[in-house]
């Protein structure tokens, strides 16, 4: 493990993984600290060959990989290999938090999150948890009694934790760049010309199989061609996932259709939309929020607590967001969807107004005032875990 850096430099430990969901909300949070602190080192650790391996050097941070396994739910064989890659984690997280002596260590979910802040716990360096969605992961939910701060969505979050927890609501941080873009620059980012009706379908960074089916279906849908021929300015941008089938097969020949697995350029994607068709992930609805983006949301019926649903119905509540069951999406679902609202612009307009009346301080620079005081610490380990 090198960490190639002067050991006397400040430096935070972020660790996050498994998903965008999880990484997304850590870079929005490093990204105040490195605006504010250019002189803190930022380090973030995750598990090797998973998406924080692409997604955190191509925001510019150093990445440490990070042994770790999600605990089985029942006695397997794999319980051993879950024992062994944790300790493993524990150790060499140990020895990166000895090395670097970091002010503070903050974790924003996937299992990997277990074994670092263990062993910041170990080494009594103050740590603080981010969780996304209204029910809690296990790693959040066992540290949260240990932990400096913990940050939570909303009021209904706070139930699913201990009384013990030092709890504070924020929102979902999403990166600064969800602020700071409208419709007009995000496609000249991409290169999509104004007068496109771009509609954009993802199921986040694993992919939804229904969404995916739903578009793949559209080949065979007389409603589609109908469409497009009366609309040929329609466009779809249709982001698969990186762990859905998505052999350019499938989709070859849909007509108005484009595929790929995994967008990088999200934010200017889906700011540059007329409308955002996706799962309802507690980020991507923090970020449809940020960019008061009309949506569709297909909750994912088997998401632990049902917590897609209820993040789907508080932007249907406001007015800014269709939801609609899993079961009841379909080609001809969104055929008639998109044929309406390419139709009555005006409908469009409401839901984004409903979203931007919503709009309050970013959760980053919420969580970044309450971080702040470990950051002004003199010298790295003198900021000992106050709990």
């Amino acid at each position: 493990m090198k960490t190639r850096a002067n050991h006397s430099q400040k430096t935070v430990i972020f660790v996050a993984g498994g998903t965008s969901g999880h990484i997304h909300p850590a870079l929005a949070i490093a990204g105040e600290i490195r605006e504010r602190h250019p002189d803190i080192r930022i380090i973030f650790c995750g598990l090797k060959g998973n998406i924080e391996e692409e997604m955190v050097p191509a925001a510019g941070y150093e990445f440490i990989p990070i042994s770790a396994r999600g605990i089985p739910t029942k006695y397997s064989p794999w319980f051993f290999r879950w024992v062994k890659d944790n300790i493993q984690g524990t150790l060499t997280a140990r020895r990166l938090i000895k090395e670097v002596k970091p002010l503070l260590v903050v974790g924003t979910g996937g299992y990997v999150s277990g074994p670092v802040i263990m062993a910041a716990g170990q080494c009594k360096i103050p740590f603080v948890l981010h969780e996304q969605n209204v029910y809690p992961g296990r790693a959040n939910r066992f540290f949260a009694k240990r932990a400096a701060e913990v940050f939570v969505t909303n009021e209904d979050s706070k139930k699913n934790f201990s009384d013990q927890a030092r709890i504070t609501v924020t929102g979902n941080p999403v990166q600064p760049v969800f602020y700071t873009l409208n419709k007009e620059a995000g496609r000249h980012a991409i290169g999509i010309a104004q007068d496109r009706f771009l509609v954009v379908v993802t199921g986040g960074s694993l992919g939804a199989q229904r969404l995916n089916k739903a578009i793949s279906n559209l080949r065979d849908n007389s409603g589609w061609q109908s469409l497009v021929d009366r609309h040929p300015e329609l466009m779809i941008m249709l982001s698969t996932g990186k762990e859905q089938e998505s052999s350019p097969e499938i989709y070859e020949g849909i007509s108005n259709v484009q595929v790929t697995s995994y967008l990088y350029n999200m934010a200017q994607w889906m700011s540059a939309s007329d409308l955002v068709i996706s799962r309802s992930g507690a980020m991507t609805c923090a970020e449809l929020i940020a960019l008061a983006k009309p949506s569709i949301l297909v909750p994912y019926p088997q998401a632990m607590d049902d917590h897609q649903t209820k993040n789907a119905q508080s932007l249907s509540a406001i007015g800014g967001s269709i939801m609609v069951k899993d079961e009841n999406f379909s080609s001809d679902y969104f055929v008639e969807k998109v044929s309406y609202f390419i139709n009555e612009p005006e409908e469009l307009q409401a839901m984004s107004q409903a979203l931007a009346a919503t709009d309050k301080l970013p959760a980053a620079q919420l969580i970044y005032q309450k971080i702040a005081p470990y950051l002004s610490a003199k010298d790295n380990g003198g900021n000992e875990q106050s709990k």
